[in-house]
């Protein structure tokens, strides 16, 4: 992993008892506040841009989705033996 300069500075203010609260939880991990707190952080950032991403459909998908749930196709043959073999190894 590339060591970059940390040139920016984020500054929060915290009550007492989240203070002790992220001291506690930074010291299991053998890390610094903020060490702690920009690691949670940026874990938290990247799984809600992963999941805003995942969640934004193109007018095209949005069409093809609707088009999909209004009138479903029928099964083909293929689907339908999967799903004899499936129900076979139920029963």
């Amino acid at each position: 992993m590339q060591n970059r300069a940390k040139t920016e500075r984020l500054e929060a203010r915290v009550t007492a008892r989240q203070k002790r609260l992220l001291t506690e939880a930074a010291e299991l991990f053998g890390e610094t506040i903020s060490e702690f707190v920009l690691r949670a952080a940026e874990a938290r950032a990247n799984t809600a841009i992963v999941e805003e991403n995942l969640s934004q459909l193109t007018d095209r998908d949005r069409a093809a989705l609707i088009d999909a749930l209004a009138s479903p196709s029928q099964p083909n043959k293929a689907l339908r033996n999967a799903y004899r073999k499936y129900r076979a190894k139920l029963d």
